[in-house]
């Protein structure tokens, strides 16, 4: 961990991948100003994905639409916005899909970083990267010990991109697990568990599957404390605690949320041939971000908390 003493700019805040979930959070948490008093510019590849969170009215700034592999549009929109703050969560996610195209995987998850740092380094060298990752860079188990070794092509690429990230001199890297509402073309964990049991579909909890998700509306909070600290280095983000098996913790959703749980089955992931490996064991040790932070991370009781909350505020019919 390093406490920057260098001297912030006066630009807005770039977020890009604003039309997934974890743009979702930002540009919902930071869009009205009031969190930042900056404005908030949502960078998105498909004008069509796009979809204000904060609704008509909002001080969002307009949406910049680009791909972020394209050294030279990127470098032209760093040039024209030179913000303060980038928040980069664009990445291509889909685990199966990078295993299978890995050249649009290294394009969306190594060359757009690439293209952000370059010129982030040319033309506002004192502006604040926040790079998500994610906790697949680690091999099985290795998120308590901190032992690097990804086991399919999404974790490399992400471990590469995170490398590049480091090259700005104000960098902090977030290796992340989460979980929170689906956004459109993505309907995310939860979402599928509440579709599927409401509906009384056959639904396989896996019983060997270990993670300690924290809720995704936690990221903006914890980003916004490392930012106006200029705290920079890498860290994992999840709940504070030893963590939960999938099939544990998504039970304990559907009691909350009171869903029939006459359809659900346990499984082992380890017994499915899949297109991309999984790591089982993906719990992340997150006492050094902890200590960063000066506090305790919310354990799960508390990420099953912000659950309930939002899917009480949102509605169940709205666009999860």
């Amino acid at each position: 961990m390093v406490k920057s003493n260098s001297v912030e700019t006066a630009g807005p805040i770039l977020v890009t991948g604003a039309g997934g979930t974890l743009g979702y959070y930002f540009c919902s948490a930071w869009g009205n100003g009031r969190a930042t008093g900056r404005r908030v510019v949502p960078v998105i590849r498909d004008r069509t994905a796009w979809v204000n969170p904060l609704g008509q009215g909002s001080n969002l700034a307009p949406v910049e639409v680009l791909d972020l592999s394209d050294g030279a549009l990127t470098n032209r929109m760093i040039a024209r916005l030179k913000p303060s703050v980038v928040i980069h969560c664009a990445a291509l996610a889909d685990v199966d899909q990078c295993e299978e195209d890995r050249d649009i995987a290294f394009r969306d998850n190594v060359e757009a970083t690439r293209s952000i740092v370059s010129a982030l380094r040319r033309h506002v060298p004192d502006c604040h990267l926040v790079h998500i990752s994610t906790d697949q860079v680690y091999c099985d188990g290795g998120g308590y010990r901190g032992d690097l070794g990804p086991v399919n092509i999404y974790g490399w690429t992400k471990l590469w991109s995170e490398d590049i990230a480091r090259q700005h001199k104000v960098t902090t890297v977030f290796r992340l697990n989460y979980v929170g509402r689906g956004v459109r073309g993505r309907s995310g964990l939860i979402n599928w568990l509440v579709e599927s049991l409401s509906a009384e579909k056959p639904v396989t909890l896996f019983q060997d599957v270990l993670f300690n998700p924290c809720h995704g509306a936690l990221v903006p909070q914890v980003a916004g404390q490392m930012i106006s600290t200029r705290t920079l280095g890498t860290f994992n983000l999840g709940a504070h605690g030893g963590g939960l098996s999938k099939a544990d913790f998504l039970l304990a959703v559907a009691r909350e949320f009171c869903l029939p749980i006459q359809t659900v089955q346990f499984g082992r992931l380890s017994d499915l041939s899949l297109k991309a490996p999984r790591a089982l064991d993906i719990r992340m040790d997150v006492s050094a971000t902890e200590t960063a932070l000066g506090e305790k991370l919310p354990c799960l009781s508390k990420t099953l908390e912000a659950l309930v909350d939002e899917w009480q505020q949102k509605g169940k019919h709205d666009a999860w």
